[in-house]
């Protein structure tokens, strides 16, 4: 079992279920906490793309993995404000 490094063999593995519930309870947590926020895309700008990052860990207190999805942004113009 090795991670998937895209959302399509995220999908067409044997454990699709639980990295499902790790995207789901990702997605869930971005939006209750409103981490996101869509704006107009100002003239002459581009879009900057995101990226799904899937990780497992194991966990040896109750001897199984945690399932984790992650949503970055590519490049490195993100900008605090």
């Amino acid at each position: 079992m090795g991670k998937p490094y895209t959302y399509n063999r995220a999908c067409s593995a044997l454990d699709i279920e639980s990295w499902r519930s790790a995207i789901q309870s990702k997605m869930g947590s971005i939006y209750a906490n409103d981490e996101r926020e869509l704006v107009p895309l100002p003239a002459n700008q581009k879009t900057l793309a995101c990226k799904q990052v899937f990780r497992y860990n194991y966990v040896s207190v109750s001897n199984h993995l945690k399932y984790k999805g992650r949503l970055g942004t590519k490049g490195f113009k993100q900008e605090e404000q």
